[in-house]
């Protein structure tokens, strides 16, 4: 689990330095006013669409935590924070440059020789949470992933060492080495100390408000910026310059993409997602496996990443929203499709799943709660949708119509391709727990391609606070290589080294809940380090708790442990059943002389 600190010395010094390649410009001479003006505009546009970036990157978490909270599918102490520090670090960012410039610097804020040096902190400030993202990514083993941010912010900062001087070219200063030297260590230098942070420990409320802080830096500079130029040139040029250093931006932010995705220019089927995005490429994209046939599916490291955030997700039980209907119903809508889905590197199958995650998203009820499920299928097959353990009306239950005994029996026509279908049940007491929802369709072969996910029901008063930390485990099955048998196996979508690392501290009280969505295998669990108490089976809380260090768990089975991390270290989480912890291929199989690679049903529980 050790990171190499010279790898990522490097990786940050090649992000953050680039930085340098534009600030010679801060040496031109010899330009007219009006030329020198309109250089400054293009880069406070520069620095208008990184501040568009910043804030729509800091709020955006913020608001789904505010979100998440009024719909009480989380805790609203983490919302609250996010919000304080949201709005405080915007302001601190932007009120600290006014102090500074009222009380310490003696000149005015706008001289070109003062104005480059805050708007070198502000990028800073972004460049730092830039780190942060590459080092934990490194951290996590998604080097490829790592690598694709280098390259796109490198690409990046490339921008920003001009809209650094900018200010200088407005007055026709021509700033020395050392100052240009100086500018680039405080715009770029952040950059390395991000990414050596972020390869050891990371914070989800330190980057919001480091973000935000940058966001405030940012808005004062080019509030600066504008005021200097506006009464001496004339407005279509500010304005014309502005729009186009807005574009230079928006443009370095889709070379940065294309970066990013990995293998887009070969022969091929390329798969994008509603917006445009290119998620995948190959020649078989609709493969029902796409590993070891001849046809070849690839992500590229953006939509992996993506993928991984969607495991992490669950594994924090971060929920799907509902609609609330004019009644109060909760409204959750799922859709199942075909998509690409990576297991783990180098394995990109096809999924069929809800809403383009394997497993599908969690949803979230409490007793009481009047909820209505739509399923749109989108699959080349007919589907249902079964509520596994919850006793819902029998009109409900998601079991296709079919013949026996010359009667026809089931509780639904299947769903046909392009059709939909509501399921509503009110939240009953007998409901609380946790619990797998699943097709009912073609089972064997559906809930091996991904058509399977986990439905917590909490009491009419909404989650416990009984534990410090309520963490989701859900284990699945994919038949890959052309396989008949179930031979790829994931946690939260994701097999090691991919699975999610569940992060806890000392002392805190632990919740894990495990749902088996294999359609045919066993797993049985085992923590190291730790014995546990086994507090509730198939959503039924236990009389008395079962002690145990492994937990056996049948198809469609859900059992929830417990315990209090007394134990610092690096414990590892794995099936005990061996061939469940490696992934298919030639690595597979161990001998007298050859090592088999880890894979599959294998995790870490990291206490601090």
């Amino acid at each position: 689990m050790g990171v190499r600190v010279w790898e990522l010395l490097l990786l940050g010094f090649i992000a953050g330095g680039t930085i340098y390649i534009g600030l010679p410009l801060g040496r031109l001479r010899g330009l007219s006013g009006t030329v020198r003006a309109a250089l400054s505009m293009l880069s406070a546009g520069i620095l208008v669409y990184l501040l568009v970036e910043i804030l729509g990157e800091a709020a955006g978490e913020t608001s789904s935590q505010v979100i998440s909270a009024l719909h009480q599918t989380r805790a609203a102490a983490p919302a609250l924070l996010d919000v304080i520090l949201l709005v405080g670090g915007l302001a601190i960012g932007f009120v600290a440059l006014v102090a500074l410039q009222q009380r310490g610097l003696g000149r005015r804020a706008d001289s070109p020789r003062v104005l480059p040096w805050f708007i070198a902190l502000g990028i800073g400030l972004h460049n730092l949470s830039e780190g942060l993202a590459i080092g934990q990514s490194f951290a996590q083993g998604k080097a490829a992933l790592a690598v694709g941010l280098v390259i796109g912010f490198a690409l990046h900062n490339a921008t920003e060492g001009f809209g650094i001087v900018g200010p200088a070219l407005r007055d026709g200063e021509r700033l020395a080495w050392p100052a240009l030297f100086g500018l680039g260590a405080v715009g770029g230098g952040p950059t390395l100390v991000g990414t050596l942070a972020g390869g050891v420990w990371t914070s989800e409320p330190l980057s919001v408000f480091v973000l935000a802080m940058a966001g405030g830096a940012i808005l004062y500079v080019v509030f600066e910026m504008v005021s200097a130029v506006r009464k001496e040139t004339a407005q279509r040029i500010i304005m014309s310059a502005l729009v186009l250093g807005f574009a230079v931006g928006w443009g370095t932010e889709v070379v940065t993409a294309a970066s990013m995705t990995g293998g887009e220019q070969g022969s091929g089927q390329v798969v994008r997602e509603a917006d445009g995005d290119v998620v995948a490429t190959g020649t078989a994209a609709g493969a029902a496996d796409a590993g070891g046939t001849g046809q070849t599916l690839t992500l590229s490291p953006s939509a992996a990443a993506a993928q991984d955030r969607m495991a992490q997700d669950l594994l924090a039980e971060k929920a799907l929203l509902p609609r609330i209907l004019p009644d109060g119903t909760k409204e959750f809508v799922l859709t199942a499709s075909a998509f690409p889905w990576q297991l783990y590197p180098g394995k990109v199958v096809e999924a069929w799943g809800y809403n383009r995650q394997v497993p599908g998203p969690l949803i979230r009820v409490r007793v009481g709660d009047k909820v209505a499920i739509v399923l749109h299928n989108e699959l080349p097959q007919p589907t249902t949708l079964h509520l596994h353990g919850l006793a819902v009306p029998n009109g409900m239950d998601g079991v296709p119509r079919m013949k026996m005994d010359g009667d026809e029996m089931g509780t639904q026509q299947p769903i046909p391709p392009g059709g939909s279908f509501t399921y509503r049940f009110t939240v009953t007491p007998q409901m609380v727990g946790t619990h797998l929802y699943h097709t009912h369709v073609n089972d064997d072969f559906q809930m091996d391609m991904g058509l399977h996910g986990v439905i917590l029901v909490d009491p009419a008063q909404g989650p416990s606070h009984r534990y410090d930390v309520d963490a989701l485990y859900e284990l699945a099955s994919f038949k890959v290589d052309g396989s008949e048998q179930e031979n790829a196996f994931v946690m939260d979508g994701k097999a090691f080294p991919e699975a999610p690392v569940l992060h806890v501290r000392r002392g805190q009280r632990v919740l894990i809940r495990l749902v088996n969505a294999s359609a045919e295998e066993f797993h049985v669990m085992h923590l190291h380090g730790y014995t546990f108490a086994i507090v509730a089976r198939d959503g039924q809380p236990l009389s008395q708790p079962e002690y145990a260090n492994t937990v056996t768990l049948g198809p469609s089975q859900t059992a929830d442990i417990a315990f209090v991390a007394n134990r610092p270290g690096e414990w590892m989480f794995h099936c005990h059943i061996l061939d469940h912890t490696v992934n298919p291929g030639p690595d597979q199989e161990g001998s007298a002389t050859h090592l088999a690679e880890m894979g599959g049903l294998v995790t870490f529980v990291d206490v601090r």
